[in-house]
C-alpha cells in the first residue's frame, strides 16, 4: 500500500523537481454526511401511521416509500445528495405476489382437504395428537422453505433498494437471481446448524461477496474479496460466552426447582409473578449475553467487508470497533423494545448517522461511474420482506 501511494507520488512531481521533495498525491477521502432530524422524520412516521391505520395496513407501503425518500434526500455525497426513485405501489404489488407465492399452496392444501377445519379437540384424546403431531410435521417441513424465502427476501430487498437508487442521476443495478442466493443460503444455514454455528463467519463472508459483488453503480461493477480472516477469534469468544451463558441458565433454573419443589404446585398470585419474572430472566440471560459479545464480531465483520470491496479506483474503509456497534445496537433494541416501536424514526436516524460517520471512500466515485447502468431493474417491491421484516427501512 505504502508502495503504491509512493508510486502516486512520484508520477506527480513537477518536471524538473527534486524527488526528495515531492509531495505524495494521496487518495481523496470522502464520507457520506446526513443532514436528516429525527423530530421530521417522526412527524412523518405518525402520520404513516394514522393513515395506514385508517387504511386497514395498505397505505403502510406508500408510508415506507415516503421515509425512504425522506431519508436518502438527507443523505450527500461530495455535496450531492441520494435520490429514492421507488414508489408504494411497486411495493404494494410485491406484497400480492408474496401473498400468492406464500399463502397459495395453503389455501390450496386447505380445499383439497374439503374445506374444513380440523378439530383440534381433546375428545378423543389420540385424534386431536395426530392432528398435532402432523402440525409438527407440517411445521418441521416447512422451515426449510422458509429459510429459503428468507434469503430470496433478503436479495430481492437489496435488489430493489439498489435499483431505486441514484446520485448525480446515475443509478444503481443489481444483477443475479433471488433464489440462487437462497439456495446459497439455505445451504449456509443447515451447516451452521449442524456444526452448532462454528460455520458462522465461513458463512457470511461467502454469502456477503455473492451479494456485493453483484452490484453495479452506472456502468461499473463492485468487486469483493471477502474472506473470514481475522473473524473466528472474536466469533470464538462470542460462541464460548453464550455457551457458558446457557449452562449458567439451566442451572440456575434446576438449582430453582431444586430449592423450591412446590413452587409450581398452586402458586398465588404474587408467587407467580416472582415465578414468571425469574424464569424470564434466566431465560433471557443467553440472548443478552450473546448480543453483548457479538459486537466485537460484527465490527470485524463490518471492517473486513469495506476493506475487501473496491468499485473501480475507489476502496472503502470502515473505523468501526467493538464500542461503536455496541452504542449502535444495544440502544437501538431497548428503544424499538421499550417504546413499542415508537422510537422508529429514531432507531433509522441513529443507524444512518452510524454509517455516515463510519464508512470512508477512497477515492473520487464519480471517475468510476461516467455512464448509466444497463442492469435491469425489478418492476415490483421486495414483497416478501414483509414476512421477514428485513431491513431498518
Amino acid at each position: 500500500m505504502q508502495g503504491g501511494r509512493g508510486e502516486i507520488g512520484r508520477g506527480a512531481m513537477a518536471n524538473g523537481s527534486d524527488e526528495s521533495s515531492a509531495t505524495p498525491v494521496w487518495p481523496p477521502i470522502h464520507r457520506l454526511t446526513h443532514d436528516g432530524r429525527s423530530g421530521e422524520l417522526f412527524v412523518i412516521f405518525l402520520v404513516n401511521l394514522a393513515l395506514s391505520i385508517l387504511t386497514l395496513g395498505i397505505y403502510r407501503f406508500w408510508g415506507r416509500t415516503r421515509i425512504r425518500r425522506y431519508v436518502w434526500s438527507q443523505t450527500s455525497l461530495l455535496g450531492e445528495p441520494l435520490e429514492y426513485t421507488g414508489r408504494g405501489i411497486e411495493l404494494f404489488l410485491g406484497f400480492l405476489f408474496a401473498i400468492a407465492l406464500i399463502y397459495g399452496p395453503i389455501i390450496g392444501l386447505f380445499f383439497q382437504r374439503g374445506g374444513e377445519i380440523p378439530d383440534l379437540g381433546l375428545d378423543p384424546l389420540p385424534e386431536a395428537v395426530a392432528v398435532l403431531g402432523e402440525f409438527f410435521l407440517i411445521l418441521l417441513a416447512a422451515t426449510p422453505i422458509l429459510v429459503l424465502f428468507y434469503y430470496v427476501a433478503l436479495f430481492a430487498a437489496y435488489r430493489y433498494r439498489i435499483s431505486r437508487t441514484s446520485w448525480l442521476g446515475i443509478r444503481g443495478g443489481m444483477e443475479g437471481s433471488a433464489w440462487s442466493y437462497g439456495v446459497l443460503g439455505l445451504f449456509y444455514g443447515f451447516m451452521n446448524a449442524i456444526t452448532l454455528g462454528w460455520t458462522k463467519p465461513w458463512a457470511d463472508s461467502v454469502v456477503f461477496k455473492y451479494r456485493l459483488s453483484r452490484i453495479w453503480f452506472g456502468n461499473e461493477i463492485f468487486e469483493s474479496q471477502l474472506d473470514a480472516t481475522g473473524l473466528y477469534s472474536r466469533f470464538t469468544l462470542a460462541w464460548i460466552g453464550t455457551a457458558v451463558a446457557t449452562v449458567a441458565s439451566i442451572a440456575a433454573f434446576g438449582f430453582l426447582l431444586e430449592s423450591n419443589p412446590d413452587l409450581f404446585r398452586n402458586p398465588t398470585p404474587a408467587t407467580s409473578w416472582r415465578l414468571n419474572t425469574i424464569a424470564t430472566a434466566i431465560y433471557l440471560f443467553p440472548l443478552i449475553v450473546y448480543q453483548l459479545l457479538i459486537c466485537a464480531y460484527k465490527a470485524a465483520l463490518v471492517r473486513n467487508i469495506a476493506k475487501r470491496l473496491t468499485f473501480g479506483p475507489v476502496s472503502f474503509r470502515a473505523d468501526v470497533t467493538f464500542k461503536d456497534v455496541f452504542r449502535l445496537r444495544i440502544p437501538n433494541i431497548l428503544l424499538m423494545v421499550f417504546s413499542l416501536g415508537f422510537a422508529y424514526p429514531y432507531v433509522v436516524m441513529r443507524t444512518t448517522r452510524f454509517i455516515t460517520q463510519h464508512v470512508q471512500f477512497h477515492g473520487d466515485i464519480r471517475t468510476a461511474a461516467i455512464g448509466q447502468s444497463e442492469i435491469e431493474a425489478p418492476r415490483y417491491g421486495e414483497g416478501l420482506m414483509e414476512f421477514f421484516g428485513i431491513g431498518m427501512i
